[in-house]
């Protein structure tokens, strides 16, 4: 086949992938803008009608009634309905009624089929034969996209966690200290702040609710947010439920303790600033040198791709990145 031919094809295949993934999250902004029109409908002086949906609703709903169908599905499995558990963490207080676990499994598996539908598309226009290991590294590839998607959005949900959890102790000292019980101090919590530290403290008003202990129910914080500050209040409580105490004085010792890791750590946030910022530059200088030289020669890298020796030379390169980005992180991150 010409080569300008396969350029060609290849060219389309990128533009066709930019068109989906603007698509993609064209229709995400447009869902959250959509949550938020919700929220502020009923402050407002002309609520919407409960029949007038816009064309980013319909297909939202079109395809969660298809994720939801393929969920059905899929719910059959006790193996898969196990697996599932996993994302329990990723679902709000507020979708706790909507949204399940076995849900986001569906998703993993309608992206990985439409992968496997581009990757048709793909192999027909190239008129080359069909390969059934390309099929399923499509499928492996599309199944493990949601998990890359929603690993990003748990940092930085963990991250603001992790900023507001200062806020919220103090929240709680000060209605401790004004004669306030661990219930009310939580609803003042989730009712002052916002964000994922208000929907954690949420669900953790709710497990206390159907009678669980506070030491079981940080644990179960601690589960879905996984921080070691989380870990601390869970441990603090725990021994004060066993040995008994004061919890205004408790509370006081974390906020302190909290209050100190906090100041510590913005002091080395600032020291280490110009390394991390010179390790990023480092990083991604790579990636524009080597499309500056596509650019200009694109058959410079050829032979990386068709010979033995040059996919050798290659895999090297990518191992001693890595290697490279392992290591320099290893040395900048300070535990506190």
């Amino acid at each position: 086949m010409p080569e300008g031919f396969v350029l060609e094809i290849f060219i389309v295949q990128v533009l066709t992938i930019l068109v989906l993934l603007i698509l993609i999250i064209w229709l995400l902004m447009n869902t959250k803008s959509i949550k938020k029109e919700k929220r502020i409908s009923e402050f407002a002086l002309v609520a919407l009608k409960d029949n007038e949906k816009s064309f980013f609703e319909k297909m939202e709903d079109l395809l969660w009634k298809i994720i939801t169908g393929i969920g059905n599905l899929l719910n059959k499995s006790t193996l898969l309905r196990n697996y599932a558990m996993r994302y329990e963490r990723h679902i709000t207080y507020e979708e706790r009624n909507n949204r399940r676990c076995i849900d986001y499994v569906a998703i993993k598996f309608l992206v990985g089929f439409c992968l496997v539908g581009l990757h048709v598309l793909t192999v027909m226009f190239q008129y080359v034969k069909v390969s059934y290991v390309g099929f399923l590294v499509t499928f492996l590839v599309g199944f493990m996209i949601p998990d890359i998607v929603l690993a990003i959005s748990f940092a930085k949900k963990r991250a603001r966690v992790e900023e507001d959890l200062l806020k919220a102790i103090i929240i709680m000292n000060n209605a401790f200290k004004s004669g306030r019980n661990i219930m009310q101090a939580i609803e003042i919590v989730k009712t002052e702040l916002d964000g994922p530290i208000s929907d954690e403290f949420s669900k953790i008003y709710m497990d206390i609710t159907y009678g669980l202990s506070l030491e079981v129910v940080f644990g179960r914080f601690y589960d879905r947010v996984q921080l070691d500050d989380a870990k601390y209040i869970t441990s603090s409580l725990t021994l004060l439920n066993r040995t008994g105490g004061n919890i205004v004085k408790v509370f006081a010792s974390i906020e302190k303790s909290f209050y100190n890791k906090k100041k510590l750590k913005n002091e080395l946030k600032s020291m280490t600033a110009s390394s991390l910022f010179v390790f990023r530059v480092l990083v991604f200088l790579p990636f524009v040198f080597a499309l500056v030289i596509f650019a200009l020669n694109p058959s410079y890298f050829k032979p990386l791709f068709t010979t033995g020796m040059g996919a050798v030379i290659f895999a090297l390169i990518v191992l001693i990145f890595i290697l490279y980005i392992v290591v320099i992180r290893k040395v900048l991150r300070i535990d506190i």
